[in-house]
């Protein structure tokens, strides 16, 4: 791999300054000219879910997932009930009305992890580049605090230099790698694991 890559994820001083706001359960937002919404999910945004998810495991470089092993809208419904009951976040974002992204926090198990939790995220096409991946975040870290998780742990691929940048800013640290864990375009990339403590 590049040593620029490599250097994109190595430990730097945290931004003691940013914090996230207080939580609050629906947060809207004017963003260039749009209205922004983040809230919690419900099973009836399965459908569009399902939908908005597809356009992102078509691009094949973000998900390891496949338009096969992809959940369809049965599961996404089930996916949204367990993640909430076991106390865990599963938050929407739309754009003027249409759901164009998500952030969810799956809670570790109760008794040993429950402390913990996973944090993934995702925006379709046309909609990155306009700050909604900070509003998700910054909803995600508010909520964390609220709900007593002591430490977020995400996973990403080392070739997504916008979703690490961000990561760092919110003060989420290196912690691991899994060399050569996919090939993204014909080429071998590591897997990054980070984690925030709150």
């Amino acid at each position: 791999m590049n040593q620029v890559r490599k250097e994109t994820v190595h430990p730097m001083a945290v931004d003691l300054k940013r914090t996230a706001p207080p939580y609050e359960e629906k947060k809207t937002y004017r963003v260039k000219g749009h209205d922004v919404v983040i809230r919690q999910a419900s099973a009836q945004d399965a459908p569009e879910l399902k939908k908005r998810l597809a356009r992102v495991v078509q691009e094949g470089v973000y998900l390891d997932e496949t338009p096969e092993t992809m959940p369809d809208t049965r599961e996404h419904e089930r996916q949204i009930r367990e993640i909430r009951d076991k106390g865990g976040m599963y938050a929407v974002v739309k754009v003027d009305g249409k759901i164009v992204g998500s952030a969810r926090l799956k809670r570790g198990s109760k008794g040993m992890s429950h402390h913990t939790a996973k944090f993934r995220t995702w925006l379709t096409p046309g909609y990155r580049g306009m700050g909604l991946g900070k509003k998700l975040m910054e909803y995600t870290i508010a909520w964390a605090k609220a709900h007593g998780i002591e430490k977020i742990n995400l996973d990403v691929w080392e070739t997504n230099d916008r979703a690490i940048r961000l990561y760092r800013k919110y003060g989420f640290r290196l912690e691991g790698r899994r060399r050569r864990q996919a090939i993204l375009n014909g080429q071998y990339v590591d897997e990054v694991f980070m984690a925030r403590f709150l």
